[in-house]
């Protein structure tokens, strides 16, 4: 199963960039935040440097990229400077870096934003200038989504659903790089009769609505995962577990920890592990 390592840029004490009221740190964490539920979607294993706005220097995020050994790392980023664009950094070597940064740029450029280009930039020594690209052991590269102090490219990403365009749009640059055709997002609609009754027991009891529904049952185990939210609701699995809501959700359902990440990743995720946990409990 391909592994991608997601960098999600500056954090906790460090907001990155400023303009308009907007720190890069959130944007990044934003588009970090959809490109990771694009790519679990696909079922594609996925690690992130951080999850929250948390401390997260560059030293740390290159360790632990190392040390999750994925196919392809991406290190997301908001520029500053009064430019106007997205543009992307690969290795001096090209390669597959400069194959993944070139079809990042061209979803992206499909979503609507400019492209000031696939760059390189070298050190004093010849070698890649930026730590994410020279120290990392596998292809990786550094996207810049827009100018977070040019007021025109700051409206490109100052919403969450804009942010998560942009997260949609380098996912599926990274599948295209691994090789994986990219679903559709028109929403999936079960033809298996059990599922669509689970699925109706889950919006009766927990009051999701049908746009929660549809991203479960476009995990890539969807109806798996609706059978066993189900179980667990109807049983009353949750009365016996202890923890948070996500810890009672996993225990009660027995749910593997790609799922946890594929729910978490879900944009009111915190809200649905509430109702679930809630309907769980007999």
């Amino acid at each position: 199963m391909a592994k991608v390592f997601l960098g999600v840029g500056h954090g906790g004490s460090d907001p990155g960039a400023q303009g308009g009221g907007l720190d890069e740190a959130d944007i990044n964490l934003g588009i970090a935040v959809a490109c990771q539920a694009e790519l679990l979607r696909h079922g594609v294993q996925v690690r992130m440097s951080r999850t929250k706005d948390e401390d997260d220097p560059l030293t740390e995020e290159i360790c632990e990229c190392n040390a999750y050994d994925p196919d392809l790392a991406v290190d997301i980023h908001t520029n500053a400077g009064g430019g106007v664009g997205f543009e992307v950094y690969h290795t001096l070597s090209g390669g597959k870096g400069k194959t993944l940064a070139q079809n990042i740029e061209a979803e992206v450029k499909a979503i609507g934003q400019t492209s000031r280009g696939c760059k390189t930039r070298a050190n004093s020594s010849g070698k890649d200038y930026y730590g994410f690209i020279r120290q990392t052991k596998c292809p990786a590269v550094i996207c810049e989504c827009a100018f977070i102090d040019t007021a025109a490219d700051r409206a490109k990403v100052d919403t969450a659903d804009k942010q998560a365009a942009f997260g949609r749009a380098y996912a599926r640059g990274i599948l295209k790089t691994l090789g994986i055709k990219v679903k559709s997002e028109e929403p999936i609609v079960s033809e298996d009769a059990e599922t669509m009754i689970d699925a109706q027991l889950i919006k009766d009891r927990a009051g999701v609505e049908d746009q929660t529904i549809r991203y479960l049952l476009d995990y890539q185990y969807g109806e798996a995962l609706v059978k066993k939210l189900a179980d667990a609701i109807y049983c009353g699995n949750g009365a016996d577990c202890v923890g948070t809501a996500w810890d009672i959700m996993q225990q009660a359902a027995g749910l593997e920890e790609q799922t946890m990440q594929y729910l978490k990743a879900y944009r009111y995720a915190d809200a649905l592990a509430d109702k679930l946990v809630m309907s769980m409990m007999g």
